[in-house]
């Protein structure tokens, strides 16, 4: 089953439902990030670089809604 069916189905689940379903399948994804990042120091000093620049006013971040209308426009 393709991702694109899969959120369909997800979507018409009630929300206490689609919460639940967020949730673990969040944590498959969170169980896997420290393996992939803990000892990747190129992602370390991105991630620096990013918050500083944060800080200083050279970047601003997204809001919520930005960032979820992103990924929806990803799986539309």
């Amino acid at each position: 089953m393709a991702t694109q069916e899969l959120f369909a189905q997800a979507a018409r689940l009630p929300a206490e439902e689609r919460r639940f379903l967020a949730e673990i399948i969040w944590e498959t994804v969170d169980a896997d990030l420290p393996a992939q990042w803990e000892n990747d120091s190129t992602l370390a000093a991105e991630v620096e670089r990013r918050f500083e620049a944060f800080k200083a006013g050279r970047e601003r971040g997204l809001s919520h809604d930005d960032v979820f209308a992103a990924a929806k426009a990803l799986v539309a």
